[in-house]
């Protein structure tokens, strides 16, 4: 059924995902609620103290193993049954999409995570929180929908598990992913937050915030970047950073890992929009101080540079050369002393059958901060105080500009290439590519773009490429199908 989505209030802070309209019954917690796409029993997470009763256990069980009877099994309490019962509320479709998430998805969000609390410790806290375990399920479910049926056929039959043959389409089937099951959970994952909008504590719950951060990814794979920001889920990723940011970044943990996420999701919106931030960028000053720190600290510390770029970029005066030269110099220190382990392990220049060149890397956080860096290179190219207002010179300076930013943005689509076990790599790439194409008028550079924007799409089922390929054939005027 239609539902649809529009901002609401959290408390008395402005907030996220009230329905305007909600058919279905909210399930209150602690009852038992039935699945409106499968119509099997969903036993809610008040129930988790429930397990399968547990066998009697006698003496006469260990005969097979001692021969006889030990004479201390008649004066010791009997051993416990030590099998593990599965998790309540869990159905064989939901197992699928938990163990979907942690195996295939988990690795978009631990991406600068050396403990990589998306696939540990975040979906075990979804035991007991509603609320994250339906964000996650309706990520999952979004994410595997898109799947091409005989991917879906393998992920199903690598799980132990036997779907339906391609050609029946059975929305009632316990293992039945589509676009019903993603409504579903999504809708319910609504509902469950609107029970919590009146509760003053909620915004610094931090598995509230890991479930913003995982319906905000919700969202990414709906929308392309180029959109108008949207009155969803990203308003709730603001009011939780904002509130969370001086405690999360206190102590690592699971908060911690869902600020850098919730950071980074709005650094990469922001500069596909070509807006400011919306960050509490204050509380991060101690990022900008580049002491000795372990890698995935010195990826956040870039993220955070980019952060003060864009609000240089797009703020009020972007014109200040005293504050664009400290950011420059801020670039310069952050290249100068990073560790040695962020150059790549093997560079290729491209050669004529290619526009791309080969850069590898070995680790995720390497990837994302050379990408970021590049991003921050293109902000101070772009938005430099120094290039000519008028006069003879500025033509020559803007050209000079746009090669090197061709340069950068075909290093970035390098990267996303070379790495392709980073899926995010490429998510990076369709967004310097959409923001840069009108400096591309070589007819190999654009197909050569093109067809990355196409591919990304189809390699990782992210990112809806239609709008942007329309954009990009708009800029490039392209006619009907000469691509």
């Amino acid at each position: 059924m239609p539902v649809v989505l529009q901002a609401g209030s959290f408390g008395r802070i402005r907030l996220i995902y009230v329905l305007v309209q909600y058919v279905d019954e909210t399930p209150k917690f602690g009852h038992t609620a039935v699945d409106s796409s499968s119509g099997t029993p969903i036993l809610n997470s008040s129930a988790a103290g429930v397990s399968p009763p547990t066998p009697a256990f006698t003496p006469s069980h260990y005969s097979h193993i001692y021969g006889s009877t030990p004479e201390t099994l008649t004066t010791i309490d009997a051993p416990k049954n030590y099998g593990h019962a599965p998790w309540p509320r869990i159905s064989p479709r939901e197992a699928c999409l938990l163990r979907y998430f942690i195996e295939e998805l988990s690795r978009w969000f631990d991406l600068t995570d050396p403990h990589n609390n998306f696939a540990t410790s975040i979906p075990q806290r979804a035991r007991s929180n509603p609320i994250l375990l339906d964000a996650i399920l309706a990520a999952s479910a979004r994410h595997f929908s898109t799947l091409p049926s005989d991917q879906k056929a393998h992920i199903m039959s690598h799980y132990g598990l036997s779907p339906l043959p391609s050609h029946i389409h059975d929305s009632n089937s316990e293992l039945s992913i589509t676009e019903e099951t993603v409504i579903h959970y999504h809708s319910r994952c609504i509902a469950e937050l609107r029970v919590l909008a009146n509760e003053p504590h909620a915004v610094m719950d931090e598995d509230l915030l890991a479930a913003v951060v995982v319906l905000r990814f919700f969202e990414e794979l709906d929308n392309p970047f180029t959109s108008p920001p949207t009155e969803t889920a990203l308003h709730g990723l603001h009011v939780f950073l904002r509130a969370q940011a001086s405690s999360a970044l206190l102590v690592p943990g699971p908060r911690q890992a869902s600020f850098w996420i919730g950071f980074r999701q709005e650094f990469n919106l922001a500069f596909s929009q070509q807006r400011n931030t919306n960050l509490p960028l204050e509380i991060t000053d101690s990022y900008l101080i580049f002491t000795g720190a372990e890698d995935h600290v010195w990826t956040n510390r870039l993220v955070v540079l980019g952060a003060r770029v864009l609000e240089f970029s797009y703020g009020s005066s972007p014109s200040n050369d005293l504050e664009f030269n400290e950011l420059v110099r801020l670039r310069d220190e952050w290249v100068d002393k990073r560790p040695r382990s962020f150059a790549p392990i093997y560079t290729e220049s491209p050669d004529m059958d290619t526009a791309f060149p080969k850069i590898w890397y070995t680790d995720d956080s390497h990837i994302t901060a050379a990408q970021t860096l590049l991003l921050i290179n293109i902000l101070l190219l772009a938005y430099s105080p120094s290039i000519p207002r008028i006069g003879p010179s500025r033509r020559q300076t803007l050209e000079s500009i746009d090669a090197q930013i061709r340069t950068i943005v075909l290093e970035i689509c390098g990267m996303a290439l070379s790495n392709r076990q980073s899926r995010p790599a490429g998510l990076t790439a369709c967004i310097a590519i959409n923001l840069c194409a009108d400096r591309f008028t070589d007819p190999q550079e654009q197909r050569a773009l093109m067809g990355l924007v196409v591919g990304t799409t189809r390699d990782s089922n992210y990112w809806p490429t239609k709008e942007a390929e329309r954009r990009l054939r708009g800029i490039w005027g392209w006619d009907g199908d000469d691509d």
